[in-house]
């Protein structure tokens, strides 16, 4: 067998109810060339190594298992990083033990587009989700509304990755042989957005207007089980080492994290007992940082968000008066 082109890396936990669709929208993919599917299996306490050790058997030279006896992520050290170094293929695809692949000709379109644009150095698509007790997936409004605009495709770049937000790493292939800035191995809350921040320092990507795969949102997701104010924290705090290392380069950046603690911290206003004082600091972080910044997103932003927050404040607060009287 030829040395494979594409190595698809699936990460799982407990994953039993979804690993087979995952498995199989990998195998029914029509290449070209040969693809290798490496699966770790985080020591899940259900059937998810034996489903895969099911598919390994059947598709030896395909599916290469990685069994741990003991939670790895537990241990502060990254899956991801484990089938990384396994992988043999030039360019690598994700599909999470519980998300799945829809589209046959996914890697064969993304790989002759990366193979036929070398500035390019990752490429992703569009994609459903898929909520706990929904029937059918559904495409997410901010996705729509922005792909919608481009429908031969979305450049993305350095500049323009976070905001709006477009690339999902279900979806995503990328070169293989990109390279690390030592100075980056020190970033702590390393995320989906880390890796793209690292690739298009160096490269171009596109988003195909092509729908490629479904992301499940249910109870027992890493990231789609947590409330969205949570979902919002652990952004915050990711995002502001993501400034730290890369804001002086890269305008997306900046207007990334500060768009998630804009939102946020108009959530937590709503529960706020001095809500004027907490108003305030939202105005002096909306007036800090980059110039530019200021006058071409913060202000209006800040408006925006404060118009919605400030109409409901003073209808609850007259509606409260009238209950008292």
């Amino acid at each position: 067998m030829d040395a494979p082109l594409v190595s698809v890396l699936t990460l799982a936990y407990n994953h039993a109810p979804f690993i087979r669709q995952c498995i199989e929208g990998v195998l029914m993919q029509k290449t070209t060339f040969s693809f290798e599917l490496l699966i770790h299996d985080d020591a899940s306490k259900d059937e998810t190594a034996d489903i895969i050790r099911e598919y390994e058997a059947l598709y030896p030279e395909i599916i290469k298992g990685v069994y741990q006896t003991e939670n790895q992520y537990s241990k502060d050290i990254d899956p991801f990083d484990i089938l990384f170094l396994k992988a043999q293929g030039k360019y690598i695809a994700i599909c999470e033990g519980d998300d799945y692949w829809t589209n046959p000709l996914k890697l064969q379109k993304q790989c002759d587009f990366l193979e036929a644009h070398p500035d390019y150095i990752i490429c992703g698509g569009r994609y459903w989700e898929l909520r706990e007790g929904d029937a059918e997936p559904i495409e997410p409004d901010w996705v729509a509304r922005e792909m919608n605009k481009f429908p031969k495709g979305k450049n993305v770049n350095f500049q323009n990755f976070l905001y709006p937000y477009t690339l999902q790493f279900l979806t995503v292939c990328f070169r293989k042989d990109y390279q690390i800035k030592e100075e980056y191995y020190q970033i702590e809350n390393s995320k989906d957005d880390t890796l793209y921040a690292i690739l298009l320092e160096q490269g171009k990507g596109f988003v195909f207007p092509d729908y490629f795969g479904v992301y499940r949102r249910h109870k027992d997701g890493m990231w789609a089980g947590m409330i969205y104010e949570d979902q919002l924290r652990s952004n915050m705090e990711y995002r502001r080492e993501l400034v730290k290392y890369f804001g002086n380069k890269s305008k997306s950046v900046r207007i990334g994290y500060f768009e998630t603690c804009i939102t946020l911290w108009f959530i937590e206003l709503k529960k706020s007992k001095q809500v004027f004082t907490d108003y305030m600091k939202i105005v002096r972080f909306t007036l800090s940082g980059n110039k530019n910044d200021i006058f071409t997103f913060h202000i209006w932003y800040t408006i925006s968000k404060s118009t919605e927050f400030f109409k409901t404040y003073f209808k609850n607060l007259l509606f409260c008066k009238k209950k008292s009287k």
